[in-house]
């Protein structure tokens, strides 16, 4: 038999996490996290995690090089873990004209994505950015985390520099600075 305080504790811990990271988001997107949101509303085509009609709707535009994106992973993860059969993910690309390799990196993540393993690759390249951001090519590095998440490489290779995968990350960019994304991370809450 466990006491009352143990059957607490975790329900206290993951409250603990969701308000922590609650008041993070706030701060630091402040502007994003005061202003009434222009972003399109999630849809089929958007990558998500959780219920589709979840009453709560946290999306997150991100650029896999930027390092505060990277601090917020572990987080995101934990609540993706902890409150995704009640709250919907939504990520959309928003990679940044000042860092290097950030479109490539959204093509890795992409392309793991039209193989069903997005968020296992969107985990790698936050938790791994100092090794292929550090990198003079950081190509190989994401076939090997591709080849970790057992992803078919032949398909990864041709996914990866498809037309239509460079086409649906500017799309998402595009709509992004439509909405007033100015930085990332940009999460709006809904």
């Amino acid at each position: 038999r466990t006491s009352a305080a143990a059957r607490t504790v975790p329900w206290a811990v993951g409250t603990l996490v969701l308000l922590v990271s609650a008041a993070a988001l706030y701060f630091f997107t402040g502007a994003a996290a005061s202003e009434p949101s222009r972003a399109q509303q999630p849809g089929t085509g958007d990558i998500t995690y959780g219920p589709a009609g979840a009453q709560t709707v946290v999306m997150e535009y991100s650029d896999f090089q930027c390092p505060f994106c990277a601090e917020f992973g572990p987080i995101l993860a934990t609540l993706r873990e902890e409150y995704g059969d009640r709250v919907q993910f939504v990520f959309r690309f928003f990679p940044l004209d000042n860092h290097e390799f950030a479109m490539i990196s959204a093509q890795a993540a992409y392309a793991a994505h039209l193989q069903g393993r997005f968020w296992e690759m969107h985990d790698l390249l936050y938790e791994h950015q100092d090794e292929w951001a550090g990198s003079s090519d950081p190509r190989p590095l994401f076939d090997s985390y591709a080849q970790s998440l057992g992803l078919d490489m032949d398909r990864f290779h041709d996914d990866i520099d498809a037309d239509s995968t460079i086409a649906f990350i500017e799309r998402q960019r595009a709509e992004g600075d439509s909405a007033g994304v100015s930085h990332t991370p940009w999460f709006v809450v809904d």
